[in-house]
């Protein structure tokens, strides 16, 4: 009796470590991927604000109150857009009529920029309405307002307070999403053009109805030579997107113009070349 009991004991040990070992995480299993259809939903997103950005500059400079850019005013963009300055009211308007096409990116509908003074001047503004605006058959809606908030007159290096308020997205498939942008953005004139690097968070609700946050934890690297060659995204730094109890760093790269990236979510990483 005392020998089957002794082995009955053993037994059920053993089948408790067998249970207890197999709970435990193997090491080598593989995390599924997280769903990143919202990250790369982003990169659309935020390709469309550099091509406003690089907008903005071009227009200020067009009717004399931005950089000295290399290029003209339609050197980035379509020769049929027509830029309207209403000085009286310090309004600019660009409009890209019914669409036109330039360096891979097609725009429609109207910009309107109002003004307080040159964007070099400290302490002015511009703020960016749209009417019937499309970048590549996205429907931008919101209110952009950028701030000169210092100016160093040695490195000449603009800083720029960007913040985007009720943006909206419209997609070709008739979903929308919104964003909420809050940035600093700082300008420099380099031999090949303007550089910005840029930091900030932002938070949304994608397409699919996910909410999010996301934070920049190295610079944003944006150039005018990249941009106007056709390379809307930054060519290096950092963000992260925190969703569904998640968080997933996407890679710029280290300074190259071109459109490769990294994302790393819980388990994995992904090798991205956008479209």
């Amino acid at each position: 009796m005392k020998i089957s009991s002794l082995f009955r004991t053993y037994a059920f040990l053993f089948s408790l470590s067998v249970i207890l070992f197999s709970c435990e995480k193997d090491p080598d299993t593989i995390v599924p991927e997280p769903d990143l259809s919202l990250v790369e939903d982003e990169f659309k997103v935020n390709t469309a604000m550099e091509d406003l950005d690089n907008l903005t500059l071009n227009a200020m400079e067009a009717s004399g109150l931005g950089f000295r850019l290399e290029s003209a005013f339609n050197g980035g963009l379509c020769s049929t857009a027509k830029l309207t300055h209403d000085i009286p009211t310090k309004k600019i308007t660009v409009d890209f009529g019914t669409g036109c096409t330039s360096n891979g990116v097609t725009r429609k509908g109207k910009v309107i920029f109002t003004y307080t003074g040159s964007v070099l001047i400290p302490g002015s503004s511009v703020v960016t309405t749209f009417e019937a605006y499309e970048v590549n058959g996205l429907k931008i809606e919101g209110t952009r307002t950028i701030t000169n908030t210092g100016i160093n007159i040695q490195n000449f290096e603009i800083t720029l307070a960007v913040k985007v308020q009720n943006g909206k997205i419209t997609w070709t498939d008739g979903k929308t999403s919104s964003f909420n942008t809050d940035q600093v953005r700082k300008v420099s004139l380099t031999p090949t053009g303007y550089a910005a690097s840029i930091t900030g968070t932002g938070n949304g609700t994608s397409k699919g109805g996910t909410t999010y946050t996301a934070a920049i934890t190295e610079p944003l690297i944006v150039t005018q030579s990249c941009v106007e060659s056709g390379i809307w995204i930054p060519n290096k730094g950092k963000i992260n997107f925190n969703y569904q109890s998640i968080v997933v760093t996407v890679d710029y790269g280290f300074g190259d113009c071109d459109k490769k990236l990294e994302i790393t979510y819980p388990g994995g990483v992904k090798e991205v070349v956008l479209d």
